[in-house]
């Protein structure tokens, strides 16, 4: 399994120019093999050449035209070759995810690689080997550049702003990224996932388990063998952030875009051309940006804080399938259930803190768990099943008082516990 460790970076002005130069010329080498992909791509239409298509199609054909690009254009050797050489199997693989689509080899279609604006988004720095490139010493991280012009190695040494917490040996690669103005160093750890199966797990009455029943009017409602029963609310300020969103984009958007022509000769004899946005627009986008961040961290930390919590407590945890498909009456309907929904992003944390705490995860299949009286004489289902305003209900056959959540978390907590069963789980190494 590969994990992601993400750590802020702490820079000064002439190393930020020195990275975003960097970025700057891996976002160049990136549109300059695209327009020659562009012009390989028709080449091959009419002749069908195979020269042309393993160059375009095979998986290390572009990143082969890397080595000639630094004779005809100097600059691209101040950039270490790991980076730049990832630049090209990256196009590479959009266009293999592109040619997966027409042949129907994956899902969805993608469509053919695009220009990108380094102004838009930041183009990452890209070590995909370990410790080749870079070295880490106590929090200083020490990134090795190209070369100058007289053959000298450039580096540059960055301040980590938190300790690195594993063992260097499981690093496989690293990435420097920016967002909203910050500098964090993305390092991917591989950590080796076995998957056990055993019969009756639940069995022995010293296991804690949890029954999560997942909703939208509240983020899950649980039971478990402690007996008591949770109900997990959704992020509240998530609506205000969303319309901090809004109102944000709406005010940018209304400004202009293209407001000033920018044009300079280039080394070579050309007029470079391109349009800036005006300031009140780069204004609006930087508070949008970083409305953004907000709300992708405050949602983060919500539920990786109950995750933790959750393993923290009960040694299984069990969550239902459901998947939102959304639908929704009213437009406000709509982007509550779809936008704004947790569920997705929670089974997946929770599943990931439960391997790396020890913890078994499990996940039911909760259809029809709402309507079904969880009483084990009972069982009596409702007809139609009930609408999503009652909350709570009475089952006309054995007289029980449910509290709709309660009750399909509580028929969840039997299915789970039930002896005779074979559970598979993970166990993180």
């Amino acid at each position: 399994m590969k994990l992601a460790l993400k750590i802020r970076l702490e820079v000064d002005e002439k190393v930020e120019e020195i990275l975003d130069s960097q970025s700057k010329i891996l976002n160049w080498t990136y549109n300059h093999l695209l327009e020659s992909a562009n012009t390989m791509r028709k080449d091959y239409k009419v002749s069908l050449s195979q020269e042309l298509a393993t160059t375009l199609y095979s998986e290390r054909g572009l990143r082969d035209v890397v080595p000639g690009l630094k004779t005809i254009y100097p600059f691209l050797k101040t950039v270490y070759s790991s980076p730049l050489k990832n630049v090209a199997l990256r196009l590479s693989q959009a266009i293999q995810e592109y040619q997966k689509g027409q042949k129907g080899k994956r899902k969805d279609k993608v469509k053919w690689p695009k220009f990108r604006s380094w102004k838009r988004k930041y183009f990452s720095l890209q070590y995909d080997e370990p410790w080749k490139g870079y070295s880490l010493e106590a929090k200083s991280l020490k990134l090795q550049l190209g070369v100058n012009a007289e053959g000298k190695r450039l580096s540059v040494i960055v301040r980590l702003v938190e300790s690195f917490p594993i063992e260097q040996c499981r690093v496989k690669q690293l990435r420097i990224v920016k967002e909203s103005g910050k500098f964090y160093a993305v390092f991917t750890i591989e950590k080796e996932v076995i998957e056990v199966e055993k019969e009756n797990l639940l069995k022995p009455l010293c296991v804690r388990i949890i029954a999560l029943d997942p909703n939208h009017k509240n983020l899950a409602y649980g039971v478990g063998t402690d007996l008591r029963a949770i109900e997990i609310d959704n992020l509240t300020k998530l609506k205000n952030i969303d319309e901090r969103i809004d109102y944000l984009k709406s005010r940018r958007d209304r400004c202009v875009l293209d407001s000033k022509l920018v044009e300079y000769k280039r080394e070579d004899g050309s007029i470079h051309k391109h349009y800036e946005p005006s300031r009140r627009y780069k204004h609006f986008d930087k508070l949008l940006q970083k409305a953004i961040v907000v709300r992708r961290e405050q949602t983060k930390t919500y539920l990786y804080t109950i995750a933790n919590k959750l393993c923290k407590e009960y040694e299984v945890i069990a969550l239902g399938d459901y998947v939102p498909h959304g639908g929704g009456i009213t437009t406000k309907m709509r982007r509550a259930m779809n936008n704004r929904s947790l569920i997705g992003r929670f089974k997946q944390i929770v599943e990931w803190v439960a391997i790396r705490s020890g913890r078994i995860y499990l996940e039911y299949e909760e259809k029809g768990t709402t309507r079904t009286c969880h009483k084990v004489d009972c069982s009596y289902v409702v007809d139609g099943g009930l609408a999503p305003d009652i909350r709570q209900w009475v089952c006309p056959k054995c007289q029980s008082f449910h509290i709709r959540d309660e009750n399909a978390a509580q028929l969840s907590f039997l299915s789970t516990n039930s002896s005779n069963k074979f559970y598979t789980y993970n166990i993180l190494i």
